[in-house]
């Protein structure tokens, strides 16, 4: 049977449809990989369409490779085990020296540390001379000492011992009556020598003073002393020695002692 005229006509087109169609895809093809037509003169590469897939350019940026399937992985794990094993040196420690002491180096004493020894004693004239004591105001913890200005007749000679023994005695029995105490006891006895050189009254006294009282107590006797001799006979300060040697420090505490005692900023009650 004769195949029609108008169908025979048709499946050529639809057969150009198909090529033309086949034709555009591969020319969109060979322009994504950087063919262009105008400039080549041909519309396909001479090597044809094998090399579709190998000309693509690589990425910007490299894919992140693993690191456990790279060939030098297990080279690079020795290395590291290689140095966590290895032993490096260690730089030995530096030992404490321990001092070595002799004793049979004598302990040096400064000359102002030394008692200087007795110089010229005062006379003074017969009459009434200052000297303080103590009254505790308050009571309780609230209670606080305060000094109490008295007076001695004095029958002349050198005040220096006298006023001291006057401390160490202690306030009469009518001033114990109104509250008067001493923080200063009859153990605590001055040496006969003493100098007064300067201004300064250099007293040698016994160490009894460091003994028996708190540090209030060590702080008041420090006051009587001072108050009763500074401003008196040329007396601007006093220095204190036992056993020949300036006193630095008193009591258990360590109470520090000034260069030089003088009179403190502190209330004086008159009786």
């Amino acid at each position: 049977m004769a195949v029609l005229p108008q169908i025979q006509e048709d499946k050529w087109k639809s057969l150009r449809y198909f090529l033309g169609g086949i034709f555009f895809v591969l020319v969109l093809i060979e322009k994504s990989m950087g063919f262009d037509p105008k400039t080549a003169g041909n519309f396909f590469p001479k090597q044809g369409f094998r090399n579709i897939g190998k000309l693509a350019e690589k990425p910007k940026f490299a894919e992140p490779t693993d690191p456990f399937q790279s060939e030098t992985f297990e080279d690079e794990l020795n290395w590291e085990e290689e140095v966590f094993n290895h032993t490096y040196p260690t730089t030995p420690k530096q030992t404490k020296q321990t001092r070595i002491v002799d004793d049979t180096i004598p302990e040096i004493t400064l000359p102002e540390d030394r008692f200087p020894g007795a110089g010229k004693r005062l006379q003074a004239d017969p009459g009434y001379l200052p000297i303080y004591f103590l009254k505790f105001y308050g009571s309780g913890k609230s209670s606080q000492s305060q000094l109490v200005k008295l007076t001695r007749e004095f029958p002349g000679g050198d005040p220096i011992p006298f006023l001291f023994q006057e401390l160490t005695k202690g306030p009469t029995g009518d001033e114990k009556s109104k509250g008067v105490l001493s923080a200063l006891s009859k153990k605590i006895r001055i040496e006969p020598n003493y100098r007064l050189e300067n201004g300064i009254l250099h007293l040698a006294i016994s160490e009894d003073i460091n003994y028996g009282g708190s540090m209030e107590i060590l702080k008041d006797r420090l006051d009587q002393i001072t108050f009763t001799y500074v401003g008196n006979f040329g007396i601007q300060g006093v220095v204190l020695y036992t056993n020949g040697e300036r006193i630095r420090t008193l009591g258990s505490d360590g109470l520090s002692l000034p260069e030089v005692l003088a009179k403190s900023q502190r209330k004086v009650i008159l009786f």
